[in-house]
């Protein structure tokens, strides 16, 4: 993956890079909540519980960038970087 379709995959997740690691944009929390939601039908018990949180918990934020994070690490993973 070259650096500009890095970048694009980043801006896809929602999330923006920095020195400290990934950082969650809104769109990429409203993504992540979905994902979650259909976690949830699921019966995932860290979905259901996290989406029982107040969209402004720091715990549901913090679920939601790992969500995102999972789904750009496996993207990256699939173009072979």
């Amino acid at each position: 993956m070259n650096p500009e379709a890095r970048q694009e995959a980043l801006r896809r997740h929602g999330l923006t890079e920095t020195q400290d690691g990934f950082e969650l944009t809104a769109e990429g929390f409203q993504r992540a909540s979905r994902r979650a939601r259909d976690l949830r039908q699921q019966g995932d018990p860290e979905a259901v519980r996290m989406m029982a949180l107040s969209p402004e918990d720091p715990d549901r934020w913090e679920y939601c960038r790992c969500l995102q994070i999972e789904a750009f690490t496996a993207e990256e993973r699939a173009s072979g970087f």
